[in-house]
């Protein structure tokens, strides 16, 4: 068994409540990270980081988990800047991870 990271990483991105960052990535016996990273871990750039804060917040401000979303613009918005940032952060992390792209509460209106 090998002592470092596993060859391609897979990093998760979705949001959750009370987490300021919507990354995650499962440990294996030899890679532990943890469940919750954050854009620091991956060396994101400034700019990307800003992005999926703001991202972030605007899920927290119009999602409700019972209610869904406040209105479909609000939804609309957050589901194309997601998929712009999933393939923003493809590209930066492409040398050593995959990215899983997870946006579950577009399930719910």
């Amino acid at each position: 068994m090998s002592d470092g990271p596993p060859a391609r990483r897979v990093i998760r991105l979705f949001p959750d409540y009370c987490r300021d960052w919507p990354l995650w990535e499962n440990s294996t016996p030899t890679w532990d990270v943890g469940y919750t990273t954050t854009p620091e871990m991956y060396g994101l750039s400034e700019q990307l980081t800003r992005n999926i804060a703001a991202w972030n917040r605007d899920w927290e401000s119009h999602f409700d988990p019972f209610e869904g979303w406040d209105d479909n613009e609000s939804r609309e918005r957050w589901r194309l800047t997601g998929e712009d940032i999933a393939a923003r952060l493809r590209a930066e992390v492409a040398p050593f991870a995959d990215v899983s792209y997870e946006p579950w509460p577009l399930g719910k209106e």
